[in-house]
């Protein structure tokens, strides 16, 4: 806190030298009473069960408490309200974060000490006793201000270890998949051609074959295979080295459609019926065409797996003033919270195949255009993906 804080606090309550000067001359006749206003206010701290446990969890003794409160009462009517003063009662306050005292347990403390005192000063039957309660009264806000301040600066401290905590996970997060994308990127070169040279040797081996051959079967199984080990190898690569967007103007009714056609092709889709919304608008935007196209059909496959032996896949395009909204929706199983939670996470996934790259490459496109995308699911249910980009 800064040193002049006291001074702020004087101003805003309306304290003066005046006000000092009566709390002075009020600390001779009130001294008898206050060990009776420190048994008041501990007794009713005790009645509340977590300042009671606080209390006790300290090993605070009750002779202990009451000298170390006897002495902050008495300083009340110290006569010097400066910068020694206040940093008094802050060090108080941060004494009470520390410990663990609830904050409103202080302050409803606070309140019987300010009616406790007020009773004892009205009992002394001073000429023009409003003074001196407005001056109680002036003195008490200012230190509630004081205490509140101190729980202030916990809470503040608090978020920035948080903060600083989230900050150097989520960097050392990035520094491991800085090292898993390089080594990614280096084992898919590696991998990318000689897997072309077995493609193409395999592909000559069965054009040999008649159809009805026996061994046409493993030729056509073997080149599957080696389609699925080419499309993680190219996920790898897209993860690892993104290319930045290469927009132009297009119709994302036809790149939709496109899509679908390719889709159709795929054995996931062959039991999934496809409903189609809102093609008809107009829905040009700036993207490039490929990456885009890569979105839609990584989540159309998403949501198709999803589906498993059958189901129905939703596709709806809509505007939204400047924006333009691409929905993706399925009925089937659904997600957990808790891998909802991870969905974006590179190299994590829930299937038997796959690198886990899908939806982190799709956030990485939708960003770089711009734009967001947001996953909500239902175990049972189903899930819906939205993305956004601007038109």
């Amino acid at each position: 806190m800064a040193g002049d804080s006291i001074d702020d606090m004087k101003r805003y309550v309306g304290f003066e030298d005046s006000d000092a000067d009566a709390l002075a001359s009020l600390l001779d006749p009130l001294t008898p009473a206050l060990p009776d206003i420190v048994d008041l206010v501990y007794e009713k701290i005790l009645q509340h069960p977590k300042a009671h446990k606080t209390l006790r969890g300290n090993h605070t003794p009750s002779r202990r408490f009451r000298q170390t409160f006897l002495a902050w009462l008495r300083e009340l009517f110290c006569g010097m309200y400066d910068e020694r003063y206040f940093e008094q009662r802050c060090e108080i306050g941060r004494t009470h974060v520390r410990v663990g005292l609830p904050q409103q347990y202080v302050a409803t403390s606070m309140n019987v000490v300010r009616l406790a005192l007020a009773e004892k000063i009205d009992a002394l039957g001073l000429p023009d006793g409003a003074k001196w309660i407005a001056a109680l009264h002036k003195i008490i806000d200012i230190e509630l201000a004081i205490m509140n301040d101190s729980y202030r600066e916990e809470f503040v401290r608090r978020i920035e270890e948080t903060k600083q905590a989230q900050y150097e996970r989520r960097l050392s997060e990035s520094e491991h998949l800085a090292t898993v994308g390089g080594l990614a990127a280096s084992l898919a070169h590696e991998i990318k051609n000689p897997l072309a040279g077995i493609s193409g040797a395999i592909q000559i081996l069965g054009a040999g074959l008649d159809e009805d051959h026996p061994h046409k079967e493993i030729i056509t199984e073997a080149l599957r295979q080696i389609d699925r080990l080419d499309a993680a190898v190219k996920d790898l690569l897209v993860y690892a080295r993104p290319k930045p967007p290469s927009k132009t103007r297009v119709d994302l009714n036809e790149l939709l459609k496109r899509a679908l056609i390719l889709l159709r092709q795929e054995p996931t889709f062959r039991q999934v019926r496809i409903h189609c919304e809102g093609l008809n608008g107009e829905h040009e935007a700036e993207v490039d065409e490929a990456q885009m196209q890569q979105v839609i059909s990584n989540l159309m496959i998403n949501a198709a797996h999803a589906c498993e032996a059958s189901g129905d896949i939703l596709c709806r395009i809509s505007r939204l003033e400047s924006r333009l909204r691409i929905i993706i929706e399925d009925n089937g199983k659904g997600m957990p919270a808790e891998v909802r939670s991870r969905i974006f996470e590179p190299f994590f996934t829930t299937k038997s195949r796959g690198t886990g790259l899908g939806l982190s490459i799709c956030q990485r496109i939708v960003e770089a255009h711009g734009g967001e995308i947001d996953i909500t699911s239902q175990v049972g249910t189903g899930t819906r993906v939205s993305v956004e980009i601007p038109s």
